[in-house]
């Protein structure tokens, strides 16, 4: 260890110089790893590169061996701009953008979670986005759950546009991006890590306590409809029997997509960045 001062100041910077190289060619290594990919597997196709399971799973990882002083909203936003950034390199694709309530909070949520090289299309309204979607398999569309919208009330009547995840991934108190929302693509077979099925429902009786006596969450509710999540082992049968027991009904369950359950982190993370600003 050198001497306090500015030889040791110094030392600390070379340090920091020496692994900001090190990640570089990290970062580079992978590139050159995912080009091998390409040849392998020829997904350069669009929408052929989707893997939320896959990306589910990562995320999990990430957070189990996360420590230190350094958030872990700030390591999750790096993760997910190097995996935008390497699915785009195997198929392009951009973002279709749903209207919400705060646009400012949705532009942050779909910034933070795929980054600034992704193409972004403002869209007028959820429709919209969802028909980019099937018109263009390469989409994806990102929709807010709350805010009065029914969006998903439609979505199961025509293919070519599922759910396959839910943001944020990482829930902790206090995190930036933390509008809560679906994201839509083509449909996949990547059900790898993916733990919830999302379902709109039409019933009678006591919905949301037959939900979550079955392990799930009413995520939104309209006038003939709710949006719901629940436990991939949890079919229809099973809420209809919840409900028919109180003296419901379970009128139509129609499933439009499957999603990982997010990561909950308890306690909230003391801010570091700032105080870290000065050894940069």
């Amino acid at each position: 260890m050198e001497a306090d001062g500015p030889d040791r100041l110094a030392g600390i910077r070379r340090r920091i110089d020496a692994i900001d190289a090190e990640m570089h060619r990290l970062l580079i290594a992978r590139g050159a790893v995912i080009d091998e990919l390409i040849r392998a597997k020829g997904t350069e196709a669009s929408g052929a590169a989707f893997r939320p399971g896959r990306e589910a799973g990562m995320m999990r990882r990430l957070a189990g061996r996360h420590e230190g002083r350094l958030p872990l909203a700030a390591v999750e936003h790096i993760w997910r701009e190097i995996i935008t950034t390497f699915t785009a390199m195997q198929a392009p694709f951009g973002v279709a953008v749903a209207p919400a309530a705060d646009p400012l909070a949705m532009r942050d949520l779909v910034r933070f979670y795929f980054g600034f090289s992704v193409p972004l299309h403002d869209c007028a309204s959820a429709a919209e986005a969802i028909e980019r979607v099937r018109a263009a398999p390469g989409d994806l569309a990102v929709l807010p759950i709350e805010g009065g919208c029914l969006w998903w009330h439609e979505l199961g009547k025509k293919p070519g546009a599922r759910v396959f995840a839910r943001l944020p991934a990482i829930e902790i108190e206090g995190r930036p991006a933390a509008l809560p929302a679906y994201v839509v693509g083509p449909p996949l077979d990547d059900d790898l890590d993916l733990d919830l099925a999302v379902y709109v429902l039409e019933a009678t009786g006591d919905v949301e306590g037959a939900v979550v006596a079955r392990g799930g969450r009413v995520m939104a509710a309209g006038p003939e409809a709710c949006l719901v999540e629940l436990p991939i082992t949890t079919g229809p049968e099973a809420l209809a029997e919840a409900l028919a027991a109180t003296g419901g009904a379970l009128l139509a369950a129609d499933r439009i997509g499957t999603v990982a359950a997010p990561i909950r982190v308890a306690q909230p993370e003391a801010p570091a960045l700032a105080e870290a600003g000065a050894a940069r």
